[in-house]
């Protein structure tokens, strides 16, 4: 084994063990008490016939995500502990599978630095990350999915790729699989499989067009379009639709797009700032500015720190110290807002100060993670020597001549807009949470990624801006992975308690449990899943599945 396959073993377990940490600390919770349960009953799942029956009254009764769902019960049947190793397996198969996107070749093993930077990235960016790729029913939605559909389309990039350089083989023993993934691709989340349908398809006309379609291609395209016909002809979508969308209006529709879009933004903050510098030093390549980005190409100038950059620094550590020592600051920030802002406002309801407190009991985390990346990003550009004349002279190139010189930003255009198109087929949904992003973040994400190793851009951030990349990925994943393993394994604690009340109250034939509230408020940027017991779902599906009758959480 060489030198490049043993670091992308390392960097591979390294994910893995950290993903297999945070399934094992993830208890059961919410939806995954309700799929542990025919659907509808209260019979608990015992066998495969009983997943098959549970999978059929959920296609009539509420949706048509049937592929997902029958992972999910399948792993609530066969226990916990396996799920918690397929889990993160399946999450490492995306890192590999995206990488090979960003690469255009299946040798993912040969670039370690770009697997674990795809890795790191996918850490910090999917939105709601402990919802869509930790706990089970939200993983098995998108995770899980979001595997089949990157796995299909890869034979199509690959395919259009090889188009440009010479005649691909044809390769006809690909038309059974390809069909077959299509349809798992397709029967996925309702706006990736639209996504997926589409693309296939155009991408099969146009390698038409050249003369060079393989039968794989329509047949992996028609999979698709049959899968997406059998999830969103689903009986169950219309009553769930009648539920949750009646009364809302097309403008009602069109904000979601902004809310969507927006949220997913703040998630994706340091990738859109990377690509900004990778154009910018695209745009002063083509300016014939180069020597001015590659002097000093031995290594990055040391420099001082500007007052503003050690101010914003020395606010970094002490939120950090306050972070992991009960958040005093938070804190005292939230009495001093209340008792100042709120009561004088006359906003001083029990339930406005719960909500205003779970706000400010993850705003710490959130000033962190902003602050970090806004520090170290003005560090980047003071290595980039990015000075004012310097990108004047960036502006003189449009951005059209710098995807028609760079064949890496050309696709990474493409899958930017691949990615817009993904998040505005959900203008069709009655709502669109920010978890619903998740596919369109792995586009981003091989985008960002295609990018960076681009020779025009790596090389010069490996001589510039090596050593501040590396110092803001470490501060900021070490924050965000110790933020994560601590509370995720608190918050098992705290499950595991109400979880012995819950099942003692059934044992003793009570009809409701009663409990304490979760202590616990911050949620490690959303890498950590978890609702009180009194939340809607999370009572009905947890009183079906111990057979009581109410959950009364004491506030």
């Amino acid at each position: 084994m060489n030198r490049k396959c043993r670091e992308t073993v390392l960097a591979a377990a390294g994910i893995f063990l950290l993903m297999y940490a945070l399934n094992y600390f993830m208890p059961l919770h919410r939806d995954d008490y309700e799929y542990s349960l025919i659907w509808l009953t209260n019979q608990h799942i015992a066998s495969l016939p009983d997943v098959m029956e549970s999978l059929w009254r959920h296609y009539l009764l509420h949706g048509g995500r049937m592929v997902a769902f029958f992972f999910l019960d399948v792993f609530l049947l066969w226990g916990k502990g396996i799920f918690d190793i397929a889990n993160a397996l399946m999450f490492l198969i995306l890192i590999v599978l995206l990488t090979i996107h960003a690469r255009r070749d299946w040798r993912f093993w040969q670039e370690p630095r770009l697997f674990a930077v795809m890795g790191a990235f996918a850490w910090l960016s999917f939105p709601h990350f402990g919802e869509v790729a930790v706990w089970k029913c939200g993983a098995a939605v998108y995770l899980w999915t979001g595997v089949f559909a990157t796995l299909f389309l890869a034979p199509y990039n690959l395919q259009c790729r090889a188009m440009a350089r010479e005649t691909p083989p044809v390769r006809n023993w690909l038309i059974a699989p390809m069909l077959v993934l299509g349809v798992l691709a397709g029967w996925s989340v309702e706006n990736l499989a639209v996504t997926v349908f589409v693309l296939t398809a155009v991408l099969s006309w146009w390698a038409r067009r050249k003369g060079a379609m393989p039968l794989w291609m329509p047949a992996g395209a028609f999979g698709a379009f049959v899968g997406l016909v059998l999830l969103v002809a689903a009986p169950g979508n219309f009553v769930r639709y009648d539920a949750q969308g009646s009364g809302k209006g097309i403008l009602t529709h069109i904000g979601n797009q902004f809310a969507g879009n927006g949220e997913m933004a703040l998630y994706i903050l340091p990738l859109l700032l990377l690509l900004l510098a990778a154009g910018r030093i695209y745009r002063l390549h083509l300016a014939a500015r180069v020597d001015m980005l590659r002097d000093n190409a031995a290594g990055e100038r040391p420099c001082a720190l500007k007052v503003g950059q050690i101010a914003c620094l020395l606010w970094i550590l002490l939120l950090v110290f306050s972070y992991f020592n009960g958040g005093f600051f938070a804190n005292a920030l939230r009495d001093f807002l209340v008792g100042h802002v709120l009561v004088p406002l006359g906003l001083d309801k029990p339930r406005t100060i719960e909500h205003f407190a779970n706000v400010m009991a993850g705003f710490e985390e959130m000033a962190i993670y902003w602050l970090t990346i806004f520090f170290f990003y003005s560090l980047l550009k003071r290595s980039l020597g990015f000075s004012r004349d310097k990108l004047a002279a960036a502006r003189a190139v449009s951005w059209l001549e710098v995807t028609h010189t760079f064949p890496a930003a050309r696709y990474a255009a493409f899958l930017l807009l691949l990615a817009l198109f993904n998040n505005f087929v959900m203008i069709a949904a009655p709502t669109f949470p920010a978890r619903a992003t998740f596919s369109s973040v792995a586009m981003i994400l091989v985008a960002a990624c295609a990018v960076l190793r681009d020779p025009v851009v790596a090389d010069v951030l490996q001589s510039r801006a090596k050593k501040t990349l590396l110092a803001g990925a470490a501060a900021i994943c070490s924050f965000t992975m110790a933020a994560a393993l601590f509370i995720t394994a608190a918050m098992q604690e705290e499950n595991a308690v109400r979880i012995a009340i819950v099942e003692q109250a059934a044992a003793n034939g009570e009809d409701i449990a009663y409990m304490k509230p979760i202590p616990l408020k911050n949620r490690a940027l959303r890498h950590v899943f978890f609702v009180d017991f009194d939340n809607g779902v999370t009572k009905e599906g947890l009183c079906r599945y111990y057979g009581i009758k109410d959950i009364c959480v004491e506030r």
